[in-house]
């Protein structure tokens, strides 16, 4: 069940200098001068927010942009019946939420806390006028776009190209290169396959199908990958 991040009174605290270095560590506000980032920062507020906690609500107004400090959060659309799809997962680092920011529509997807974070949130008005003055940040936030268009072209390859059994070779393959051969899966198989477009019971039988090749080694959580070619082999069949 997911909880709702308390509402502004209670959950947010004004910046520190934990704000004005995350904000530093944003790549397209790096060019900024201190003062610059200090100025952006004072408008600035903090925000903890718990494991399954909604950080935002797709169609909400996009008041603000997001940086995640720490933790991590996924970004989810839901269908009228429930079903959900994870568009991607963020990490320490990332920012969220800059197509709602600037085309003035509400929240692509709803964002929830996978794991325990924190998270700065910058105003809209303070950023917008940033681009304003400062085109390098514009072009900084374009990029940004480009490459989560990108993400997005891949996903819908996934979706309507390959098997469940390809799409989570793919994500094995992905989250093996990130923590090593071992691979623990920090969300329940209901999240996995909502991460991959489909249902638990597909996932169980993706992972017994290549558990029974000898390409991975199923202990409860932990995934063992065992023939890393083989796995990436998998993911490429269509």
């Amino acid at each position: 069940m997911e909880r709702k991040v308390r509402g502004s009174g209670r959950s947010m605290t004004k910046v520190t200098d934990e704000a004005i270095a995350a904000l530093g560590r944003v790549p397209y506000l790096r060019a900024l001068p201190p003062d610059g980032i200090a100025a952006l920062a004072g408008r600035c507020a903090l925000r903890d927010a718990r494991r399954g906690a909604t950080i935002f609500e797709e169609g909400a107004e996009a008041t603000g942009l997001w940086v995640i400090l720490a933790g991590r959060v996924k970004l989810v659309r839901t269908s009228p019946r429930g079903r959900e799809q994870v568009l991607h997962v963020e990490s320490a680092g990332a920012t969220l939420a800059e197509v709602a920011l600037f085309d003035g529509g509400g929240y692509v997807a709803s964002a929830v806390a996978a794991e325990d974070s924190r998270l700065l949130f910058v105003p809209r008005d303070a950023l917008v006028a940033l681009c304003l003055r400062e085109p390098r940040v514009a072009l900084g936030v374009i990029d940004v776009l480009a490459r989560r268009l990108r993400t997005f072209a891949s996903l819908i390859e996934d979706l309507s190209l390959r098997d469940v059994t390809s799409r989570l070779a793919r994500f094995l393959l992905a989250e093996s290169r990130r923590t090593g051969s071992r691979v623990v899966l920090t969300g329940t198989r209901d999240e996995v396959a909502a991460r991959l477009g489909t249902v638990r019971e597909l996932v169980s039988r993706a992972l017994s199908r290549l558990g029974a090749a000898g390409v991975i080694e199923v202990r409860g959580r932990q995934i063992m990958v065992k023939d890393a070619a083989r796995l990436a082999a998998a993911g490429q069949s269509r």
